[in-house]
């Protein structure tokens, strides 16, 4: 799987941990740690109250359980428009690209909130494993911070890249692309 999962995805593990030669500066990783932790959780505030408001329109009669699920379909299709044409994120985080975004895994979690508010098993099951998907990302982010910084993870670095998807926001690829032709 590890040549078809983006690394953005699979930076939490081990085995796509690998050091820079030389070591990294630790001060370095925890500023660059608070500074995107502070990011994410302002994107999660505001998410949540989009959620939130969602909630309460669902209460309030003003949607139902299928307008709740065309929601989800519509930030399924904002999701790959994040990772295939331009992502929003990526402003707000401050990143260059999927592969060193703080929030890579959130999708889920984003995708599949709306349906908090839909009774029954398929819909709690989804918003469940979205939310065990989210925790574990947030508990390896605080265990192994030195994992998801670029100076610390030479997988992260643009040189070590190999996401076909990256070509959009680093021109190595461009260029390769060109010079094989």
């Amino acid at each position: 799987m590890k040549g078809n999962v983006p690394l953005g995805a699979q930076k939490l593990f081990r085995q796509r941990y690998l050091p820079v030669k030389g070591g990294f500066d630790a001060e370095g990783l925890k500023e660059y740690i608070s500074r995107r932790t502070k990011s994410a959780y302002g994107v999660f505030v505001i998410y949540a109250l989009g959620i939130a408001a969602l909630g309460l329109m669902k209460k309030w009669g003003i949607l139902n359980e299928i307008a709740l699920f065309v929601i989800c379909v519509c930030f399924y299709v904002c999701d790959l428009i994040c990772v295939l044409i331009w992502c929003p994120f990526r402003i707000l985080m401050q990143t260059r690209c999927c592969t060193e975004c703080r929030i890579f895994n959130w999708d889920h979690l984003m995708m599949f909130s709306p349906l908090l508010f839909v009774d029954g098993f398929y819909a709690g099951s989804l918003v469940a494993v979205a939310a065990a998907v989210f925790l574990l990302w947030e508990y390896r982010i605080m265990v192994y911070p030195e994992r998801f910084w670029e100076m610390s993870n030479e997988a992260l670095q643009c040189r070590s890249c190999t996401d076909k998807l990256c070509s959009q926001y680093c021109g190595k690829k461009t260029k390769e692309r060109k010079a094989t032709r």
